[in-house]
């Protein structure tokens, strides 16, 4: 474990950015966000507005008290019950191949559906997106449905002031941001996410598994770019997350909430907010602010305890091309390798059909065997744009130090 943790951890940090210096110092809080998601596409935004230590404090304790119930109880929430990806999803099986074992539950803003999940003369993600939740029993969870409740409605508001400042820092009015996003009426994914330690695996995997966190490169262990959101946020109570940055090397991101004693390996920041780029923004800022590689190390979650994470996704609206910032037309092929003319809605729908097949399988198996071949080479465009940008990257901050 130590060993892995030294090959894998440098002394980078991500940087942080102070959400207090938007009003009192603008040209200190502009410098440094801009430096942060053009040099690393990450940072830790301080001082968070709605998400003080005791509000993070009380959504972790319902959170925890969910995943931690019984399955049966857990499954009153079942995620497959509805076509719409919302409710709770089992944990994937501890195998050797896949450097993670995680349950989840998936929520958005209650909304009526568009039209029928079926009805082919739609756009695909006007039949996905727009539903009600599933909910677990709610004598269970008395609390539960509120916190997650006010949750989404401060995570709603706080990517919409980031949003603005994000479009303000790269010269932009703050109209470009309402082109994309409409407040009152919008398209999101949000998720809480419960990972398991190392103890999760078989004793004869669990050496395969650090080795696979120990290659730079490794198809095994779920690492990704946000491709769809603008912006992603994410408030999380174990150590496990890593970045992409600086020279190229992996780097650990903080904790936002400590809800156990002991030292962690990595900064404890209460009231924080970690933000990341997503493959739009990348695109919409024409690669100045780049998608970053990240992933949940396993082996960096304290063994024997678990990690809960609570990623936020802003997505733009998903009819029309995204067009760059100041720019009156597309080119054919963007920085993030968006071609004009992409049908954003259905790159949207179909990465939640691939991340939750169980969902798939019952509701849109055919939608799914027609998508996904184009999703997965989209997918690959905008990867292999963030990579390219991030050697950029790489080249500049050893430049720096040289």
């Amino acid at each position: 474990m130590s060993e892995t943790k030294s090959k894998n951890n440098t002394s980078l940090e991500l940087p942080e950015v102070n959400w207090l210096d938007r009003d009192s110092d603008p040209s200190k809080f502009f410098k440094d966000l801009s430096y942060a998601l053009s040099e690393f596409g990450f940072m830790v935004l301080t001082n968070a507005p709605g998400f003080s230590d005791d509000f993070q404090q009380s959504a972790f304790h319902e959170v925890r008290g969910f995943f931690e119930s019984s399955r049966e109880l857990k499954k009153t929430a079942y995620i497959a019950k509805t076509p719409y990806f919302r409710g709770y999803s089992l944990p994937n099986p501890a195998v050797s191949n896949f450097g993670q074992v995680i349950e989840a539950f998936q929520y958005g803003f209650e909304q009526e559906p568009l039209c029928e999940y079926d009805d082919k003369t739609q756009p695909i993600h006007r039949r996905l997106f727009r539903g009600p939740n599933t909910w677990p029993d709610a004598k269970s969870f008395p609390g539960f449905k509120p916190s997650i409740d006010d949750l989404n409605g401060r995570y709603h508001r706080l990517t919409h002031l980031l949003g603005e400042a994000i479009v303000e820092s790269l010269g932009q009015d703050v109209s470009a941001f309402h082109e994309y996003f409409d407040f009152d009426d919008p398209d999101l994914a949000a998720s809480l996410n419960h990972n398991y330690s190392l103890s999760a695996f078989a004793e004869e995997d669990k050496d395969k598994i650090i080795n696979e966190y120990q290659k730079f490169k490794s198809n095994k262990v779920g690492a990704h770019i946000d491709g769809p959101p603008f912006i992603a946020l994410l408030i999380n109570d174990r150590p496990g997350l890593q970045v992409v940055a600086a020279d190229g090397q992996w780097i650990d991101a903080p904790v936002t909430c400590r809800t156990m004693p002991g030292e962690y390996h990595v900064p404890v920041i209460p009231g924080s907010v970690i933000v990341n780029t997503g493959g739009t923004l990348m695109h919409l800022s024409e690669g100045k602010y780049s998608a970053t590689l990240h992933r949940v190390n396993t082996t960096l979650i304290p063994e024997g305890e678990t990690r809960i994470s609570m990623p936020y996704f802003l997505i733009p609206k998903m009819e029309g091309d995204l067009i760059p910032f100041g720019k009156s037309k597309a080119d054919n092929l963007g920085a993030a390798g968006y071609e004009q003319g992409r049908d954003r809605g259905a790159n949207a729908s179909v990465n939640r059909m691939g991340t939750f097949p169980q969902v798939t399988k019952r509701w849109w198996a055919e939608e799914y065997a027609e998508l996904k071949q184009k999703h997965r080479d989209e997918v690959e465009a905008e990867t292999n744009a963030a990579f390219k940008l991030a050697k950029e990257r790489g080249e500049r901050f050893k430049n720096e130090l040289n």
